[in-house]
């Protein structure tokens, strides 16, 4: 069996994520008579699970050193049956007869060869996970080959219950790499419809923006103005073509105002991923009114998360 490597794996952005195994076989018949092989490879739960106190058949993990574990299944091929074997919990071992001409001559054995893929899922829902690289090994007596053989039947020799006979082990290992990862997501800040008298009074709003980051990431949200202001200053422009007038407005970091929030070190939060959205304040403030025409007055704000 080939090793599984998921690669990559962005945990923030979902799932599922899917990777794929092949073993490979090959038999050869050195009699005078067609003979029919039944193969049957069972597939333990792994290493990550025996550090784990053992028994993690459905899901299986990975694990880091830190002990954190990702779930996972491994199937066999493009179906939804559990690999497993058929003395464990999961009893369902991949099993295939395999038809064998016979040999080619005294000293030449027919060979006939067979590949079968393993497919691995990881399911969604773990963005909670930290950063690393999660492995599994399935060597030592993680996987076990029985066969047996009959001479006159396709469909012999039973199942793999009866298949008595040990091969070499097949073992392989499962990796997968959690990279730091974040999502951004903003709701639009909206001062409202105003009276279109000029005005010394403030007009105050608020929204929200919510920052998803894989576990334990530091991250920094910085705003840039299309003013390239870097501390939170910019101005609103009517949509009306021709009106050259605008409407200034500053960002703040807090419900009194007086901590700007722009894109500089000393003038943006930060904080620590949890897998999980977390929701940050952001307060606007339109200091007065200026004279200017009736008009729909808008700006667009980028929101960069560094980590």
């Amino acid at each position: 069996m080939t090793n599984m490597d998921f690669g990559n794996v962005d945990l923030v952005n979902g799932g599922p994520y899917t990777g794929t195994a092949t073993l490979t076989y090959s038999c050869e018949n050195d009699t005078n008579q067609w003979q029919y092989m039944r193969l049957c490879f069972n597939i333990g739960d792994g290493s990550a699970s025996i550090d784990s106190g053992g028994n993690r058949w459905n899901p299986r993990i990975l694990r880091i050193p830190a002990g954190n574990e990702m779930n996972f299944q491994l199937y066999q091929g493009s179906t939804g049956n559990i690999w497993g074997s058929t003395t464990q919990v999961i009893s369902d071992a991949y099993d295939v007869v395999v038809k064998m001409p016979p040999r080619l001559g005294r000293n030449t054995p027919s060979v006939t060869p067979g590949t079968y893929n393993m497919r691995g899922v990881i399911g969604p829902g773990q963005a909670a996970l930290p950063g690393g690289r999660y492995t599994s090994n399935f060597g030592g007596n993680h996987t076990a080959f029985r066969y047996t053989a009959a001479f006159d039947s396709e469909n012999a020799p039973g199942s793999c219950n009866s298949a008595t006979n040990n091969g070499p082990a097949f073992g392989f290992n499962v990796y997968a790499n959690v990279y730091k990862s974040c999502v951004v997501s903003a709701d639009p800040l909206d001062f409202g419809t105003v009276n279109g008298i000029p005005s010394s009074t403030n007009i105050d709003s608020q929204t929200t923006i919510r920052v998803n980051c894989t576990a334990a990431t530091a991250y920094r949200v910085l705003l840039v103005m299309s003013s390239n202001s870097p501390t939170g200053e910019s101005n609103m422009k009517g949509v009306t073509a021709g009106n050259p007038d605008t409407v200034p407005y500053k960002l703040y970091q807090n419900a009194g105002r007086n901590q700007p929030w722009g894109n500089q070190t000393d003038n943006t939060p930060t904080g620590t991923g949890t897998g999980a959205n977390q929701e940050l304040k952001v307060y606007g403030r339109v200091p007065g009114l200026p004279n200017v025409r009736p008009d729909d007055y808008r700006d667009t704000v980028t929101v960069n998360v560094t980590y």
